[in-house]
């Protein structure tokens, strides 16, 4: 099951870079470092590596609020906070450190079952809920409103965003 919550996270990842390789460096960048960050994790980099890898998702995240595109810059932040926070927790020590613990001798060490998994739904929802207040900050601010998407470009967008998140929050609960 780790495995599989790993391939779909890292396919959210993908599906993130891809959709936003058609525009410049600032656009796809911070996604392609998360999807580097998540493809260390796959190898099996922890501790140290993970902590270098949370505080690149976070410096990232910084950048895309400072130089992203207006309509496209929120929805991409708060999907790179939750990245950060979810690549900082994984690189805490989990049952691995403990030599007794089952599920010692893995590569991972935020690994299942070194946090409660209603922990990481509170984390979904929390994103989910920033996700939402995303268009609500626009008409809030009487900010000119995002340019029209085609259905299928949006849906791609949110989709690589969700699924990214909810692999990462299934792969660590």
């Amino acid at each position: 099951m780790h495995e599989l919550t790993l391939l779909v996270g890292l396919s959210g990842a993908v599906l993130c870079v891809a959709e936003r390789l058609t525009g410049p460096a600032r656009c796809w960048g911070p996604s392609a470092v998360v999807l580097v960050v998540m493809a260390l994790m796959a190898c099996g980099a922890g501790g140290t590596a993970l902590t270098a890898g949370a505080v690149a998702v976070a410096g990232s995240c910084l950048w895309a609020a400072r130089t992203g595109p207006a309509h496209r810059r929120a929805p991409a932040v708060v999907d790179l906070a939750a990245m950060a926070l979810f690549t900082a927790l994984a690189a805490r020590p989990g049952p691995a450190a403990n030599p007794g613990h089952p599920a010692a001798g893995t590569h991972m060490t935020g690994m299942p079952g070194a946090y409660d998994p209603r922990f990481f739904l509170f984390l979904v929802a929390c994103w989910l809920l920033a996700r939402a207040c995303v268009p609500l900050t626009r008409l809030m601010k009487s900010a000119p409103p995002a340019p029209p998407r085609p259905w299928r470009r949006a849906v791609r967008e949110e989709l690589g965003g969700a699924v990214m998140v909810a692999g990462m929050a299934a792969m660590l609960a």
